[in-house]
């Protein structure tokens, strides 16, 4: 009986200090994202938003409007009489401003926010390259490396949980869609690639927005083509 008692008290001093070191390293998770919290509105999240935002400015020679793009493939008429089709991004560099081109809808547009959307007619397609901004937000200089982990903490429910991204469209609706109540960090290290191929890395926010900031304009960017 005596050495039941003595296994049933090791058990429960067992049981105790793992429960404890499992509440330390929960502490230690939930203070290491409090220590590099991205606010929804701080000029970092702003910026990953901009870098995350899909580029459509590549095919405004076609389509006219730098806040969207037209998935691939579709066919155009240029001049009248030749028909192409457009499969693949190398397609546009067989174009230029004096041809005459029309477009065969239906197609299929990705907006500036990853959401898609059927166009029927020039129209409609009008409509929507009058809705967008000449000047845009979105970064084309800079890029993510895939994949990374955001750390999440929901203060309401004291819940810790990771969300690994694999995608620019990932990212934006995750950013997009945070609350009040859910604090978001960056798993670091991350990486950047840049439009010269140049990979750097960044290990906690301050440095990861001083890079953005050193290379957002870095490289000449395409909205000036329609």
């Amino acid at each position: 009986m005596e050495k039941l008692r003595y296994c049933i008290v090791g058990v429960l001093i067992s049981c105790a200090f793992f429960m404890n070191s499992c509440q330390e390293e929960e502490r230690e998770l939930i203070d290491s994202t409090l220590d590099n919290t991205i606010p929804k509105d701080s000029q970092l999240a702003k910026l990953m938003r901009n870098i995350v935002t899909h580029d459509g400015s590549y095919d405004d020679l076609v389509d006219g409007g730098n806040c969207y793009s037209i998935n691939l493939p579709y066919s155009i008429i240029r001049n009248i009489t030749e028909e192409i089709v457009i499969d693949q991004i190398e397609d546009y560099n067989q174009l230029s401003q004096s041809d005459d081109i029309k477009i065969q809808f239906p197609i299929i547009i990705t907006k500036d926010n990853h959401e898609e959307e059927i166009i029927e007619n020039d129209l409609e397609l009008q409509s929507l390259a009058n809705s967008c901004e000449v000047d845009d937000d979105d970064i084309e200089c800079v890029d993510f490396v895939y994949p990374f982990r955001f750390a999440t903490y929901n203060s309401n429910s004291n819940r810790i949980g990771t969300i690994e991204v694999l995608h620019d469209a990932q990212v934006f609706g995750f950013m997009e869609n945070l609350n009040e109540s859910t604090l978001v960090a960056i798993n670091y290290p991350i990486r950047l690639l840049l439009s010269n191929g140049e990979h750097l890395d960044a290990t906690h926010n301050d440095e990861l927005l001083s890079r953005i900031l050193a290379f957002e304009t870095s490289c000449e960017e395409n909205d000036g083509l329609n």
